[in-house]
């Protein structure tokens, strides 16, 4: 759970003081979450799979709602593949250039 909630939140683009804001946690609680050496309480899994934008079933097991990877075509899925080989902070480029493309 912990590299699922780092990814994530990395993907996002959120800072662990900033995730930790929004579920209502310190950072060390985060950071302690991330690395596996603690698990959220069960009163916070419904916030931090919030926070995260995904379902709790995702946050606990790693597995996508059937909906959501139905969803994805197989250009969406390559796009998904190749923006996950990006460094996260050049992640914020690419999602701009994407945006651009739109106007």
């Amino acid at each position: 759970m912990g590299g699922r909630i780092r990814t994530q939140r990395e993907l996002l683009g959120f800072t662990q003081a900033k995730l930790a804001s929004m579920i209502g946690v310190s950072e060390n609680a985060v950071t302690q979450y991330e690395t596996g050496r603690s698990s959220p309480r069960r009163e916070r899994v419904g916030a931090l799979a919030k926070a995260l934008g995904k379902s709790i079933g995702w946050l606990l097991t790693g597995d996508e709602p059937e909906e959501e990877v139905k969803a994805q075509t197989a250009a969406e899925r390559d796009i998904l593949k190749a923006i996950r080989d990006i460094p996260p902070d050049q992640q914020d480029f690419i999602l701009k250039m994407i945006n651009g493309l739109k106007n």
